[in-house]
């Protein structure tokens, strides 16, 4: 399973990525023109998403178009963005395909997203979109705790705020380079202001001075073990743990959700766009319209993913609870933008 962070390019413009003009020619021996031969034209994507479940949609799609090949090149989605960014008018990839909606609002800010399918737009619901039509919402998860099977179900934090409180103090653990959490600090600060935000922000991490960790696995891991009573993540996170522990009734920790509508309670979308420099946008639209088809999003219910799919009436992994009864807050996509807001209070508070 790899794990995905780091930085986005709205918050280091001047961030010189060590890219090589023919950098892109390692993706599976493809051209950086996407090579177009023998009637077959090949895609490129730049994947920030799980690579497993990115995997058998690039199949599904491959056997239903075969006259389209997806070549993915999986990494961070905010080191993606950057590199987008960087090669500009020149990238060789065709499709951006982001775990979290801030990585595609920057590229769109910067006018390097085409404008998306209007198939694939209406097929999901217009709020988990891009309010400007340039990329689509694909999958879904909510901020969350796991919690460790010894603390009382009572006394679970039902409030993002109260994570700040000096009762947690060394028994809280986070991932501040994670790009999951931000749209949690972005939320909160719109909600409370920005120097609220800062100071629990501040609260957060004297409460996990001794687990500030790389990564949402090793949060999840670590609570699960024992090592530290609470984590904040995404809902996926503990069921991928609890796989791994053998099964849900044998995982050492559980999932607690905020209360509904708490401010840190963020519904978060992964999307796709085309990029607007993609000399192949009819097939690269075709692949997300593909996305956001019933056969797609059972692959995603179906995958060990264990994200939402966002077309309606497209059920959830049956392990999960369904997507409608779960009450987050009503921070927009437009509210998250591009995570620039997130990202300077992480780096203030020596997070980043």
């Amino acid at each position: 399973m790899r794990r995905r962070t780091r930085l986005l390019a709205a918050a280091v413009p001047g961030l010189a990525l060590a890219v090589a003009a023919a950098g892109c020619s390692t993706l599976g021996g493809t051209s950086a023109n996407a090579a177009q031969t023998s009637g077959t034209t090949t895609l490129i994507m730049y994947s920030g998403q799980h690579e497993q479940t990115t995997e058998a949609l690039v199949s599904a799609f491959e056997k239903l178009n075969p006259t389209i090949k997806v070549t993915v090149r999986s990494d961070d989605e905010g080191a993606l963005a950057q590199q987008i960014e960087q090669e500009g008018a020149k990238s060789p990839a065709d499709l951006f395909f982001a775990e979290n909606s801030p990585a595609l609002e920057v590229l769109q800010e910067k006018g390097l997203l085409a404008p998306a399918p209007a198939e694939a737009l209406s097929a999901v619901p217009a709020q988990d979109s891009s309010p400007k039509g340039d990329w689509v919402g694909i999958t879904a998860r909510v901020t969350c705790l796991v919690v460790n099977n010894s603390v009382p179900a009572a006394q679970a934090p039902t409030s993002a705020l109260s994570l700040a409180d000096p009762q947690w103090k060394g028994k809280l653990a986070f991932a501040g380079s994670e790009t999951d959490l931000q749209p949690m600090i972005t939320a909160l600060a719109k909600q409370y202001g920005v120097q609220r935000a800062t100071q629990w922000l501040s609260g957060l991490k004297a409460n996990a001075a001794d687990h500030l960790l790389p990564d949402n696995e090793t949060v999840t891991k670590d609570v699960d073990s024992g090592q530290v009573q609470i984590g904040v993540v995404d809902n996926y996170y503990w069921y991928r743990q609890a796989v791994t522990d053998g099964g849900f009734t044998k995982a050492g920790s559980h999932i607690a959700y905020f209360a509904n509508g708490d401010p840190g309670y963020v519904l978060s979308v992964s999307g796709i766009a085309t990029l607007a420099s993609s000399r192949h946008k009819d097939a690269a639209a075709s692949f997300m319209k593909f996305l956001a088809s019933p056969p797609a999003q059972q692959i995603i219910a179906n995958s060990d993913s264990f994200e939402y799919p966002l077309l309606p009436g497209a059920a959830a992994n049956s392990a999960e609870p369904p997507l409608s009864s779960l009450k987050p807050g009503t921070v927009s996509i437009s509210d998250l933008g591009d995570g620039s807001t997130a990202i300077s209070l992480l780096q203030q508070a020596q997070l980043l």
